[in-house]
């Protein structure tokens, strides 16, 4: 999450709406799941917080969809016809993927908490921080995988 959309959660009496406009901001135009949006009309920090765990939910879906699929992409490239160098490739690609799982978590997870001093705003930040990172990741493989 950048640092205006930081200060604004922090700053923001109500956290719903400066929540939500920070995750509009960070995903650009990467198409959001309808419940992100849907989140839009919950009035409570745990409403919220479910609301933005079920998005998650979906996202997470998603990046599995498309981390199978770059994986299927990998075993039809004309790039190279070994099958060792394929099975490198995707060995490669599973490595990078837990990386990323471990960098992710470690980013919206403790550290998200400390950054809003463990306060009631932090349970809905971090599966928003969460499904952020996830859909970004999502729109990587996709693009670095693309069907021929």
């Amino acid at each position: 999450m950048n640092h205006v959309c930081s200060r604004l959660l922090r700053a923001s009496a109500p956290v719903l709406a400066g929540l939500l406009a920070c995750l509009a901001v960070s995903t650009g135009s990467r198409a959001e799941p309808p419940s992100a949006k849907l989140c839009l009309t919950e009035t409570s920090t745990p409403g919220t917080t479910d609301c933005m765990n079920r998005a998650l939910h979906e996202a997470d879906a998603r990046l599995n969809a498309a981390y199978k699929k770059a994986l299927s992409v990998i075993d039809h490239d004309d790039r190279t016809q070994d099958p060792d160098a394929r099975a490198l490739w995707k060995t490669r690609l599973e490595k990078a993927q837990r990386a990323w799982i471990a960098f992710r978590d470690a980013d919206c997870g403790d550290l998200t908490f400390s950054e809003w001093a463990n306060g009631s705003g932090a349970n809905p930040a971090v599966p928003a921080c969460l499904y952020d990172k996830t859909v970004q990741r999502t729109a990587d493989l996709l693009g670095r995988y693309p069907l021929h």
